[in-house]
């Protein structure tokens, strides 16, 4: 088989995961491209289309948007420039998958049912098609949306009421650096906004998590490490990670893989060491607001006007015209909102739009390495996204390390968008490596991470002004800080964890009030009796989380937010998180300490609890009857996920989309499953994987992800593991002497 050094057999096991095994690493990722083409090939163009900007020939003017903020970005010349400055070393796993790929392009395979119903045969796949795919998947996963909404929200409520909104927790929250620390959040300084108002106004005025943790042998009944967690991400079908174990003479690793990237930069064990990522939420994107004159041929800075670089781009569009889409690049990146024609637009700096990333040249040496310090080590290449990197290992140690690039720059960066016109909020470096947050063997024997605050205000650098919520946290070390003799057993129990702490908050406000009628005094009652545990058969969960929705409802009417509710011009709808759902992480809060930062005039926070009672509960009588002791959180969080061509080209998608599930959980629990406030309850975002790695005996080790390996809807394993999924249990790691007997042998010699 062409590119292929020598014989690889790929053995399924139970659940159609693959195990690899080969006489090279180059083979190794070889088979691993070709697996993921015969599973998930309609995934893998998917992808590459919405990276190059291209998703749009598909499925018509909804991918439109989208289209344009990747052309704009010019993804397809950053992910070529960015495989290019990989050395010769670094490029062998991306140039092996490649291979892979093509080789089953290349075959008599059927396409997959997805890319007929389309009529689309994929062109040959490219090593740094690699690039582009992780870099379309993080470009929205970091701060810049955020920034856009805060810099939005300081024109329409003042900097000093956003400095109220911008409060972590009112209680402790605890650190991950040092482990055992607790950090009480201090007021912020709303003259740090001032800069960001005044460019937003110019803006304004011309036109969105993951839990790991790690066990030391002190606490675990091997005496070895436990390494768990899952992470966070939108439900997609298929799912975004692909298990597989992947096994040479220079490694032997079981993994989660991307869709479309050799390797397990994120999650994996070898005979050796586990490693594992949440979001750190590092603030590695910043939004410049660039003025510009004379139909957007110049724009300012602090020594002049200067010509942006200037193309355009063709978007064809399935079923109607082509588009043209002008794009435009300054000093700080690509304009990527507004129209530089009418005097003003966004631009876009980010670390790997910056400069060429060498994230990806990871990939091998990773699973090469012999202990967390070698680890440590390989990840001074990491990048971007910003992540908490947990590690262990077989001689007993566990460690953390903050990793990815995080620039240093003024604080009002870190707020919104600043103004491009000056020099004052330009980047001075990058924070040191050997700077960023780091443990090595705790003495509590205990690492956790939930994407909460990493560090105390001792700490010499910035890292990030958005953290999420520490309700996980601080319910993770609930669980884990007097848990010993651990082991597989006990994790998933952590997995499965739905206790609510917010909803201690809710519930003792709700319950001051006063019923109107028999329905709203028998949904109180429930809530008194309620345990706060997010259950799908409970129906305490499902009065909190209706009438919680219904208060965020209210209060996205006050009128001082009503610029607030669209997107600003050339923003994405993908992108855009409506109003209420930005309201939602706030809200628990602002109750707790009785703040009206976001209440309509004249309104207090009895008033709209009462409101949202009433509103809430005829929400939950119209939708699941009269009887509020039947009522059932699963009745109205399911897990529904759609293909991409569901919605838009509904003509040829029937039978795509895998059957729904009921879930319990919520935004807010360790069993993360969220819901877009606002809009609905069903389950937009969730654990993506679970996983339990235990160094003293792989065979312990144990994995899920939701649907399962296959992205054929035909396939017995499109959907296999979801029932385990939806419970929260977890499925054992195949070894090459347990996979079964579907076997695939691949050989240098076919043609």
């Amino acid at each position: 088989m062409t590119g292929l050094q020598g014989d690889v057999t790929i053995t399924r096991d139970p659940w159609g995961i693959p195990v690899v095994q080969a006489s090279s690493a180059h083979d190794v990722f070889f088979a691993q491209g070709y697996a993921q083409a015969e599973d998930r090939l309609g995934q893998l163009e998917y992808d590459r289309r919405r990276a190059y900007g291209r998703w749009a020939e598909v499925v018509g003017p909804s991918a439109l948007g989208f289209d344009a903020f990747t052309r704009r970005c010019g993804l397809h010349a950053v992910a070529q420039r960015e495989f290019e400055t990989l050395t010769p070393d670094a490029q062998l796993p991306l140039l092996a998958y490649a291979a892979g790929v093509n080789a089953y392009l290349e075959s008599d395979a059927p396409l997959p049912p997805d890319l007929r119903a389309v009529g689309i045969t994929p062109a040959r796949w490219e090593p740094w098609d690699c690039c582009a795919i992780f870099l379309v998947r993080h470009v929205v996963f970091a701060s810049w949306q955020l920034k856009l909404w805060r810099g939005r929200l300081a024109v329409a409520l003042g900097p000093e009421r956003v400095v109220r909104l911008g409060r972590e927790a009112p209680f402790e929250v605890p650190l991950i650096v040092p482990p055992g620390d607790w950090w009480r959040p201090s007021p912020r300084d709303p003259s740090d906004l001032a800069a960001v108002a005044a460019a937003s106004s110019v803006l304004v005025e011309s036109a969105n998590g993951s839990n790991a943790w790690a066990l030391s042998g002190a606490r675990t009944a091997s005496g070895k490490p436990v390494v768990a967690g899952d992470p966070h991400r939108l439900i997609e079908a298929p799912g975004v990670y692909y298990q597989c174990r992947l096994s040479c003479p220079d490694f032997d690793a079981a993994g989660l893989a991307f869709v479309g990237i050799p390797g397990f930069p994120h999650f994996a064990q070898t005979d050796r060491v586990a490693w594992c990522v949440t979001n750190a939420n590092g603030d590695y994107q910043d939004l410049y607001v660039e003025r510009f004159r004379s139909g957007g041929a110049e724009y300012e800075t602090a020594n002049g006007w200067r010509a942006p670089t200037r193309r355009v781009e063709v978007v064809d569009v399935h079923g109607e015209d082509a588009v043209e889409i002008e794009c435009f690049d300054t000093r700080h990146g690509p304009i990527v909102f507004g129209d530089p024609a009418r005097g003003c637009a966004v631009a876009l700096r980010a670390t790997s739009l910056v400069e060429p990333s060498s994230g990806l040249s990871v990939i091998e040496p990773m699973l090469r390495a012999r202990d967390i310090d070698g680890l440590d080590a390989v990840m001074r290449a990491w990048v971007d996204p910003v992540n908490n990197f947990v590690t262990a290992d077989v001689d007993g140690n566990i460690g953390y390390r903050t990793v990815g690039h995080i620039p240093v720059r003024t604080p009002a960066n870190a707020w919104g968008p600043v103004p491009g016109w000056t020099d004052e909020h330009e980047w001075q470096g990058i924070v040191p490596f050997d700077e960023m947050p780091r443990v090595r063997n705790p003495g509590d024997g205990l690492v956790v991470t939930a994407n909460q605050r990493i560090v105390g205000d001792e700490y010499a650098h910035f890292l990030s002004l958005d953290y999420a919520s520490p309700d996980r946290a601080r319910r993770l070390h609930t669980r884990l800080d007097d848990l010993w003799n651990a082991d597989a057993t006990a994790m998933a129990a952590v997995h499965r964890d739905r206790r609510s702490l917010p909803a201690d908050v809710w519930v003792d406000r709700f319950g001051r009030l006063q019923p109107r009628d028999d329905h709203e005094r028998a949904a109180l009652d429930v809530l008194a009796s309620w345990n706060r545990e997010m259950d799908a058969d409970s129906a305490g969960a499902a009065v909190y989380a209706v009438v919680r929705d219904a208060v965020g409802q209210v209060l996205a009417h006050n009128p001082e937010l009503a610029s607030l509710r669209a997107p600003i011009e050339g923003e994405p709808t993908g992108t855009f998180q409506p109003l209420q759902l930005r309201l939602w992480p706030l809200l628990t809060g602002l109750l707790a300490t009785d703040d009206g930062a976001l209440l309509p005039e004249g309104r207090t926070w009895d008033d709209v609890l009462a409101t949202a009672l009433s509103d809430g509960v005829g929400v939950l009588r119209t939708a699941l009857g009269e009887d509020v002791s039947a009522w059932r959180w699963g009745a109205l969080h399911r897990c529904a996920p759609l293909h991409p061509l569901s919605g838009p080209r509904s003509d040829v998608a029937a039978g795509l989309d895998p059957p729904a599930s009921e879930m319990g959980g919520d935004a807010d629990t360790v069993f993360n499953a969220a819901h877009p406030a606002g809009f609905g309850f069903g389950v937009t975002g969730s654990s993506v994987a679970r996983y339990v790695f235990d160094l003293a005996d792989r065979s312990r080790s144990r994995w899920v992800v939701p649907l399962g390996s296959s992205g054929d809807p035909g396939s017995p394993h499109f959907a296999d593991q979801q029932s385990a999924w939806v419970a929260g249990e977890l499925l054992p790691i195949s070894t090459p002497a347990t996979a079964g007997a579907s076997v695939t042998r691949l050989s240098a010699s076919q043609r």
